[in-house]
């Protein structure tokens, strides 16, 4: 035990502890002023019912991953290119209007759509930068606890927050929201991330991302459509069901925990396999239950339901980030699509909710809001296994591939067992062995980077980092490797 978890320090560099930090403080930011609209509306759950402001979130977000995938697809938005130090001092400017000006002139002056459009706009932006940080950690066991760590303090923060007068809380956003300005920059100083694709590449790259998170985008935004739509039935009808105000942040907790747990004393990350068929799917079924079970176990359950919604998009991020770092593709396009997705899927299930809840005719629709839920699940599975189906008849035909091929016909088929063997002794990324290869063929890190499309920095960094994982110090121990 005291082996594992030393191993897992050592896997923790201050780079990586610092982006654990910032991503841990802007998810607090961004959860506090989603819930009490900028400190105008401090009801934990008053968004629930507050539809100007979450219509207009919903507009400024899925504005903002519009712009930002055009840009991305255009080739103008690459690593460490998104620009948010002005809408974080606006952020802080709203809170600070709320701390201090008088109540009642902003309940006249100020409209709640509006705020929520600069939420949606403001937020987005914010959100791909912090989460790019997190980019740069190599090992997915640092990555995993990264992201449970972070739940962890956003939760203890968020309580804390809880815990204080309007003004106080505001006015500590505010700051909050000030101090990532220079923390994020020294984020992105400190820690190496992957340059995204060159301009005529960036869609094509952006697919091969796709093909390995596909299955994780689509399980959070049909999670999202199931939250959506039971939490507005429930408000809507004026169900008995009743929600904890603190249940989403004890869910953050207890998925922190269990999560951090499972990597601590099984030194690995959740296998994909796993994910796609039971996580998935089973957290997906828990708000299935919740109509049964909600007049005895409201409160109870509804901690249960939010560790799982928690659980589900951290292990979803985790995928994301994880696809990204393996490709070598800048985070921003597939970033603008699962956030997109998330949002018009929980927008759709608040729609069904509204239009089930607002039926007068009793509790057969009680019924049937459950099949709509149940349709939406099995849908989900469905997609999920077929996903899992073309994963492996991909990794099949691969295969296939490798073995009828006796002839070689390049320098990279005739040292492909090497180069695999490599692979998995060190625990290369994708990029980094093709990076291997072009050493092996005593390529220099220009020539590299020419025939992989990214810029030769970017190369010289990976070229660091394999000449680290490989124990060498120099392109001939490289090639001498090829020779034994």
């Amino acid at each position: 035990m005291r082996k594992r978890v030393g191993d897992l320090r050592r896997a923790f560099a201050p780079a990586t502890v610092g982006a654990m930090l910032l991503y841990a403080l802007y998810r607090l930011l961004a959860y506090a002023s989603y819930v009490t609209n900028f400190g105008f509306s401090p009801d934990p759950l008053g968004y629930v019912s507050n539809m100007p402001f979450m219509i207009g979130a919903a507009a400024g977000n899925l504005i903002s991953c519009g712009l930002v995938f055009v840009l991305y697809a255009s080739g103008r938005l690459r690593s460490n290119s998104l620009r948010f130090r002005s809408l974080l001092v606006l952020v802080a400017g709203v809170y600070l209007l709320a701390a201090f000006a008088p109540r009642d002139l902003l309940a006249e002056v100020v409209a709640l759509s509006f705020l929520g459009v600069l939420w949606g706009l403001a937020v987005t932006v914010i959100g791909f930068a912090a989460l790019e940080l997190l980019v740069g950690t190599e090992s997915p066991i640092a990555l995993i606890v990264q992201l449970a760590l972070s739940a962890l303090l956003f939760a203890v923060g968020s309580f804390a927050l809880g815990l204080m007068p309007d003004a106080v809380s505001a006015t500590l956003c505010a700051m909050a929201a000030l101090a990532l300005i220079p923390l994020m920059t020294w984020g992105r100083a400190v820690g190496h991330v992957p340059q995204g694709p060159a301009t005529i590449d960036a869609l094509a790259t952006l697919r091969a991302t796709l093909r390995e998170c596909s299955t994780p985008i689509l399980a959070a935004a049909v999670f999202e459509l199931v939250v959506g739509l039971v939490n507005m039935y429930a408000y809507t009808s004026h169900s008995s069901f009743t929600i904890s105000t603190r249940a989403p942040l004890e869910g953050s907790l207890i998925c922190a925990v269990l999560l951090t747990a499972f990597v601590v004393f099984a030194t690995r990350v959740p296998h994909s396999r796993f994910m796609y068929l039971a996580v998935f799917p089973g957290a997906i079924a828990v708000f299935l239950i919740l109509p049964y079970f909600g007049d005895t176990w409201g409160r109870s359950l509804s901690t249960v339901i939010y560790t799982a919604y928690t659980f589900t998009a951290m292990l979803s991020t985790f995928c994301v980030v994880r696809a990204c770092r393996r490709s070598g593709d800048c985070l921003y396009g597939v970033a603008a699509i699962l956030s997109a997705s998330m949002r018009l899927c929980l927008m759709v299930g608040l729609a069904l909710g509204w239009w089930f809840g607002s039926m007068t005719e009793g509790g057969t629709f009680v019924h049937l809001s459950i099949a709509c839920s149940a349709c939406v699940y099995v849908l989900g599975v469905v997609v999920l296994l077929w996903g899992y189906r073309s994963s492996r008849e991909k990794r099949v035909v691969e295969v296939v591939e490798v073995v009828v091929e006796h002839v070689p016909e390049t320098f990279e088929e005739s040292v492909s067992e090497r180069v695999e063997e490599l692979v998995r002794t060190f625990g290369l990324s994708p990029r980094e062995r093709d990076v291997l290869v072009g050493l092996a063929q005593g390529n220099t890190a220009a020539s590299i980077a020419e025939g992989l499309h990214i810029s030769t920095s970017t190369a010289q960094g990976y070229i660091k980092s394999l000449y680290v994982k490989l124990g060498v110090n120099k392109k001939q121990q490289v090639i001498d490797l090829f020779q034994k």
